[in-house]
């Protein structure tokens, strides 16, 4: 008996038949059937989609890298055609972009995908080359800030621009400013931009115009004033007093960007185990920002180690070995950390 299939199942036959076996029967029924609202039915397998499939092979995107996109936009999974994409790619690569820089720009803002280059893209990269950045600067700052590329350019950066020049004088001074921290641009002006330069001059005592400024701006522009607060209080609570803080945040103000658990760390090592004294850290505020296993920890042994070993030579203090550059203190005393990591795989 001949059995006569519809037009259209024959057609779902064939179609299905084409289909690259990575593909999973569940992430066809996903594409027909669930909702691109929810966000939690998303499978993890590569998705059916013209998009998905230009950015994997001819971008380089991992599988979990576009379904991170196709979370974030699920838009993008009723596109018929690349060619917007695609011009956008061509575009970001056109400006020297990485391709781990590229993929990053395109997860954390997957509207990229869907902006016009010469209409949307194009026209904030030039904007941002007339300002007088390089375009080292540029990608640094775009790389940073990829919401920079889909926001209105007359709307919202013109503006912001406009509000920015007349906050640090000149356009030389703004470009140095966005250099520095290129958060700025994406940033409400009114509600957090200057509160926050505000904070730095009133609170932390930093003067305007000046390097130490804008690295505090830069440490302090996208958390909350109670968070700040709780820093310093949490610092106050270490056994710190209000000046050595002040002095402390004068000297170092990336150290408000560092959590509470990574300056008790440095604090306790520095004093438990090193031994210094709390009046050090005014004077070398940058300690508690410091890495303690990458850099304290290490040093540290080796001033043990020479103390111990070498007592007839002078040795530099400690706060002078933990001061010298990696390239320095690999020079001076390379030999020293190598002896003593060999004693400690020999004794394990």
């Amino acid at each position: 008996m001949v059995v006569l299939y519809p037009k259209c199942f024959l057609c779902s036959i064939r179609c299905f038949s084409s289909f690259p076996p990575t593909i999973s029967l569940q992430s066809l029924r996903f594409l027909q059937f669930s909702p691109l609202s929810s966000p939690s039915s998303f499978p993890s397998t590569p998705f059916l989609n013209v998009i998905s499939g230009f950015l994997i092979k001819e971008c380089g995107f991992s599988s979990s890298q576009v379904t991170t996109v196709m979370r974030r936009q699920p838009k993008l999974l009723r596109k018929k055609s690349d060619h917007t994409a695609r011009k956008a790619i061509h575009l970001l690569k056109d400006f020297e972009l990485t391709n781990n820089q590229l993929k990053s720009l395109i997860v954390r803002n997957p509207t990229i995908l869907s902006a016009t280059a010469n209409g949307q893209l194009k026209p904030k990269m030039e904007f941002l080359k007339n300002l007088g950045l390089a375009t080292q600067e540029m990608r640094q700052i775009i790389c940073r800030n990829p919401r920079l590329l889909t926001m209105s350019l007359e709307n919202t950066i013109y503006p912001r621009i406009t509000n920015l020049r007349n906050l640090f004088g000149s356009t030389v001074h703004l470009c140095l400013a966005l250099k520095t921290v290129s958060e700025l641009l994406t940033t409400d002006f009114e509600k957090q931009v200057k509160p926050k330069v505000e904070y730095v001059k009133n609170n932390i005592g930093i003067s305007e115009g000046s390097k130490a400024f804008l690295r505090a701006l830069y440490a302090i522009i996208s958390q909350s004033f109670e968070t700040l607060e709780k820093k310093i209080k949490h610092m106050a609570s270490l056994g710190l007093a209000e000046e050595e803080i002040l002095l402390i945040l004068k000297g170092n103000p990336i150290i408000l960007s560092c959590s509470t658990k990574k300056v008790k760390e440095n604090i306790d090592f520095l004093i438990h185990i090193a031994g210094l004294m709390p009046r050090i850290f005014a004077p070398y505020p940058l300690f508690l920002s410091y890495s303690v296993e990458k850099r304290l920890k290490p040093r540290y042994e080796v001033f043990k180690y020479l103390r111990t070993n070498q007592q007839s030579k002078p040795l530099p203090s400690l706060t002078k070995i933990f001061q010298l550059s990696e390239k320095e203190f690999l020079k001076r005393f390379g030999q020293y950390d190598t002896e003593i990591k060999s004693n400690d795989n020999t004794i394990s």
